[in-house]
């Protein structure tokens, strides 16, 4: 039996007597700490990436019909003094993977951080496995660390006789405080010491502004400017010359108050919808409906007749079946609050996926007054 399922959704959308200006929307505010929704531009985690082997595998290491590995097999050897030909290379408890690591902004030499394993290979299972040290590098092609250590991959890889059983991935893993770093960042505020740029984790005009005006207010005017939507810049006044960081430590718990963003953020692969901020929903008109079709197929082996000869045959029986469960049209206050609007879409008693289309509809018509964004 093949049943084949999907949602034919009939969206009928009428605004009822409702005017532009009434749902006009006035956003409030609520309070937050600076350093809960702003950074300090450039001051932000680097990638480093590397590329090495990992050693002490039971059998469920990189196949020799992996070039590189035989390769990267024969040159490690050959720096410790042995001399050996591809071809001599037959072990199968070595796999190639790619290191890859956060470099932390502020890090200094001597730091370890944590990273992650990955075969790049035919191999198995790096369960058991030990990194052998790997340069770790940046985008600008300098190393600014080294890796190195027994590998950790949460979960295991089991059998016999043909037979497995594997918990979690283990073809990656992972190494706490396996690198070791070897240069010091330097972060914009050591190279600028006179100001810098606040980021806004969510832009906003308003947010912005309210937060320029903070600043102004707590440490004089001029101090800050907002120079966009994400952006405010900061000129440290005289008190702090030469020391931002004792600024950003005053600065950080100061609270404002943020706009909410109307938003709606819908995931329509895994039929997730998520509401957020100020939303409102003006009253409107909406009907939806399910059809299934299911085809069932039956195979019947039919016998000849024993006088007139003949062969023995498969007869195959098709079904298909339609049904439709509609609802009916359904009418929908206004909603002034996130709260209502959820109460009013779920009287609806449609799926989330038939949600996310009833959504996308509503916005499209402009009853649902918020951003829409499809991830």
């Amino acid at each position: 039996m093949v049943i084949l399922a999907r949602s034919l959704t009939a969206l009928i959308l009428a605004f009822v007597c409702a005017s532009t200006s009434a749902w006009a929307q006035t956003i409030s505010g609520k309070p937050v700490h600076v350093k809960d929704i702003a950074h300090v531009q450039g001051v932000t985690g680097n990638q480093l990436v590397g590329y090495g082997i990992v050693v002490g595998l039971q059998g469920t290491g990189d196949s020799t019909s992996v070039i590189f590995t035989s390769q990267t097999i024969q040159n490690i050897l050959q720096s410790f003094g042995l001399t050996v030909t591809q071809q001599e290379v037959r072990t199968r408890d070595v796999a190639a993977v790619i290191v890859t690591a956060t470099l932390p902004p502020f890090a200094h030499s001597g730091d370890n951080v944590d990273v992650v394993v990955s075969a790049m290979g035919d191999s198995t299972s790096l369960q058991g496995g030990t990194l052998v040290l790997t340069n770790l590098k940046a985008a600008n092609n300098l190393v600014y660390g080294t890796a190195q250590g027994p590998i950790s991959v949460g979960g295991f890889v089991a059998g016999f006789g043909g037979s497995t059983v594997n918990k979690n991935f283990t073809g990656a893993g992972r190494i706490p405080n396996g690198a070791v770093i070897a240069r010091d960042m330097i972060t914009p505020i050591q190279n600028s010491p006179s100001g810098f740029n606040y980021v806004l984790t969510t832009p906003d005009y308003k947010t912005a502004a309210n937060l320029a005006s903070l600043i102004n207010g707590r440490f004089g005017a001029r101090t800050a400017e907002a120079m966009d939507a994400e952006t405010v810049h900061v000129s440290l006044p005289p008190g702090y010359a030469g020391n931002p960081v004792q600024f950003l430590a005053d600065a950080s718990d100061l609270s404002f108050n943020q706009d909410e963003l109307a938003k709606v953020v819908m995931n329509e692969r895994t039929g997730t919808i998520v509401f957020g901020g100020d939303i409102r929903l003006a009253p409107c008109a909406i009907a939806s409906g399910d059809l299934s079709i299911t085809i069932t197929t039956t195979n019947q082996v039919v016998q000849p007749n024993a006088f007139a000869g003949g062969n023995t045959a498969v007869q195959r029986n098709t079904s298909v079946n339609a049904a439709e469960k509609g609802h009916q049209l359904t009418f929908v206050a206004g909603a002034t609050t996130l709260s209502s609007v959820v109460r009013a879409l779920n009287a609806l008693g449609v799926s989330p996926r038939d949600l996310i289309a009833i959504v996308q509809a509503l916005r499209t018509a402009g009853s649902l007054q918020a951003d829409l964004e499809v991830i």
